[in-house]
């Protein structure tokens, strides 16, 4: 690990003389605020390496800024706000093996927090915790200034109760999307750019949304996976998995909708969209009434799988 780290700070230091610049790095250094009550404003910045910083406000209407950036590696965001709800927490995060996390926690449901947190590197990691109604939360990982795409970024989003939304978007290879949401009338939306990379999205609840694209604007795509499970009545699930075919790339691609996990599954809806060949779509609707289905795949050497159980249920598949 220290051989990893000693050779991600000299890669930062050779792209500091590259471009003319001499930052002085700051190394251990350890940030806290703590502010009880309403209305509170905290911002920390740091440069450098294995910093910490941590903001705890205990309230309502809080605001929270931590930023740690210019060839920052191996740092730490910790986030933590509590209270009837508006509060709203950044965090931003440029270089290598950082580690970010939120925690937002809204019991009267009165109110509604937001989270955000942007990533710039590789080997990161961004977490965001929130419960009560109507949070959101979103988190951005891509590469640095001089690679666009970054490489085996974790992003991770867990919301409890009615109303939440959450978008993940991520750019580059090696790459895995979670978001886990537990109560109803929830959204959650992922965004993937390039190759080997994971999505996922499980939601206990009814009239929940699902969403996941890999590769958009004809990106090349290979070997991604994307996965939604959901239970309960009334939900919608929608992935698509597209990007440059002519290009030869764009295979290996594969799809999975489970929806009425643990019984409860009526009126449900699943789509799924791939571009490319040797894909693998599949959507099982476990039970129930009334459930549409309907897969699309535009090229060859495709598997598509569709199981419905119940009545008055509707299923399309579609492959040119």
């Amino acid at each position: 690990m220290m051989s990893f780290k000693r050779h991600l700070m000299a890669m930062g230091s050779a792209v500091a003389l590259m471009t003319g610049a001499a930052p002085a790095f700051a190394y251990n250094n350890t940030a806290y605020i703590s502010q009880p009550g309403n209305y509170n404003n905290a911002t920390q910045d740091q440069q450098g390496h294995d910093n910490s910083a941590s903001v705890t406000q205990s309230g309502d209407n809080g605001t929270s800024h931590q930023t740690q950036a210019a060839y920052s590696s191996f740092n730490t965001e910790t986030g933590t706000q509590s209270g009837s709800g508006a509060n709203y927490l950044s965090q931003t995060q440029s270089g290598n093996g950082n580690t970010a996390s939120v925690t937002q926690d809204n019991p009267g449901y009165s109110s509604s927090n937001v989270a955000v947190q942007t990533q710039d590197g590789s080997y990161n990691s961004a977490t965001i915790s929130q419960s009560g109604g109507s949070n959101r939360a979103y988190q951005t990982q891509s590469g640095d200034d001089d690679v666009v795409a970054g490489y085996n970024n974790k992003a991770s989003a867990t919301q409890t109760g009615y109303g939440n939304f959450s978008n993940q978007s991520q750019l580059g290879h090696d790459l895995t999307a979670t978001v886990t949401q537990v109560g109803s009338y929830n959204t959650a939306t992922q965004t993937q750019e390039f190759s080997f990379n994971t999505a996922s999205i499980s939601q206990y609840g009814s009239e929940n949304v699902a969403a996941q694209v890999q590769a958009p604007n004809n990106s090349d795509v290979s070997g991604n996976t994307a996965i939604i499970d959901q239970s309960g009545f009334g939900n919608r699930a929608y992935q698509t998995q597209s990007g440059a075919y002519e290009s030869g790339i764009n295979s290996g691609n594969y799809a999975l909708i489970q929806q009425g996990v643990g019984g409860y599954n009526s009126g449900n809806l699943a789509t799924q969209y791939q571009a490319g060949y040797s894909n693998t779509a599949k959507i099982f609707q476990n039970g129930g009434n009334n459930n549409t289905a309907t897969q699309t795949q535009t090229s060859h050497n495709d598997m598509a799988v569709i199981s419905q159980g119940g009545n008055g249920n509707v299923a399309t598949q579609t492959q040119h």
